[in-house]
């Protein structure tokens, strides 16, 4: 839990915060404000002076390196970008104009691009998205971010998602 005097996002230090539904134990103080930043999408509670942000994940926060990449099963050569991972779900991005997933449940395949190695069908439940603008090298895009846990993985992906962890995560 992030914690920062003022009305700004304890993740990032941003001020563009926008009201979010009160979810969570400290949003039921009555003074409580519930917000979402605007430039990180952290989830946080005002109350008292302080900012506190809001985390739903139980493990740790992990990157991987740029080859990683997350398969979309169901969908046509659909791959996206990952932004996280822990062993309880992963973040991933894609383009605005990519096919939207119609269902919350998905399967998803951990793909190694180096050398092409996967960890397939993985059982996930998108949680949450949020749309982002991004400048890169001078260009604008927007990219949808998902959120998303993994439900009902069986040992051997639990095990085999831990050692890539350990051995790729940062």
């Amino acid at each position: 839990m992030m914690k920062a005097l003022g009305k700004k996002c304890p993740a990032c230090g941003g001020s563009r915060l926008t009201r979010r539904p009160a979810t969570g134990r400290l949003s039921t103080f009555p003074t409580a404000l519930a917000y979402s930043c605007a430039d990180c999408q952290q989830p946080l509670v005002y109350l008292f002076g302080v900012s506190v942000s809001i985390e739903n994940r139980q493990s740790a926060r992990k990157r991987l390196p740029p080859f990683f990449v997350v398969r979309i099963n169901g969908m046509t050569g659909q791959y996206a970008q990952i932004s996280n991972i822990s062993a309880g779900g992963l973040c991933f991005r894609q383009h605005y104009n990519a096919t939207p997933f119609t269902d919350p449940h998905l399967r998803v395949d951990l793909f190694n691009c180096n050398d092409g190695s996967s960890l397939d069908q993985l059982p996930a439940e998108i949680v949450a998205t949020n749309e982002q603008l991004q400048e890169v090298n001078g260009l604008r895009s927007t990219t949808v971010n998902y959120s998303v846990k993994f439900t009902n993985m069986n040992r051997a992906q639990r095990k085999v998602l831990s050692n890539c962890l350990n051995l790729y995560g940062n």
